[in-house]
């Protein structure tokens, strides 16, 4: 009886596998398949690590030990996940990804999207106005490296779930539960 249990639950596990592995396929072609001006105009500046970089540290004149602390830990995440799973990029594994920047190293998790999300929560806690905005970039550039023919989708959100948690534990560890960080008003910020 055991023996029938744990054989279910390794094939459930390896369908469900198969079934999350389908998906994300169907869903890079989707995005990568179809050529996109906007992500093509916007290439050479977000495709670089050092945009990433940048992006994750863009809050640290509005919170800086948050900002710098979340920035490294979600960094350093990012690098050590990469070398666990050291899952290859999609353009290295299927010929029909097309590959419209460059990029090495493995592909799990993202970091653009690891550190924009990073940014867009520490941005959103201080102009909680404005959250949407700042998770809108945030996934269009996440979005951007699945068009890229970089990450797959499941990279890009493991990548935002690194990013969003960290900015989120950091933060809770400078502002404890039922405290909040000082909101900066839209009135101040507009006629700054």
């Amino acid at each position: 009886m055991k023996a029938f249990l744990i054989v279910t639950c390794l094939i459930s596990f390896l369908f469900s596998l198969s079934f999350a592995q389908n998906i994300d396929l169907k869903m890079l072609k989707a995005i990568n398949a179809h050529d996109c001006e906007l992500y093509n105009l916007t290439s050479g500046v977000i495709s670089t690590d050092v945009f990433a970089g940048a992006v994750g540290l863009s809050c640290a004149f509005i919170a800086p030990k948050v900002s710098l602390i979340a920035a490294s830990l979600t960094g350093i995440e990012v690098y050590l996940l990469k070398n666990i799973l050291k899952r290859p990029r999609p353009f290295q594994e299927y010929k029909w990804v097309t590959k419209r920047t460059e990029a090495s190293g493995y592909s799990m998790p993202s970091g653009h999207a690891a550190m924009s999300f990073e940014a867009a929560y520490i941005w959103s806690e201080h102009f909680p106005k404005l959250s949407l905005l700042f998770y809108s970039i945030a996934t269009y550039i996440s979005v951007s490296r699945i068009y890229y023919g970089v990450h797959y989708p499941s990279d890009v959100l493991i990548g935002a779930v690194v990013g969003y948690l960290t900015a989120y534990v950091v933060s809770k560890m400078f502002y404890p539960v039922g405290t909040h960080p000082k909101k900066i008003s839209l009135e101040f910020e507009l006629n700054f």
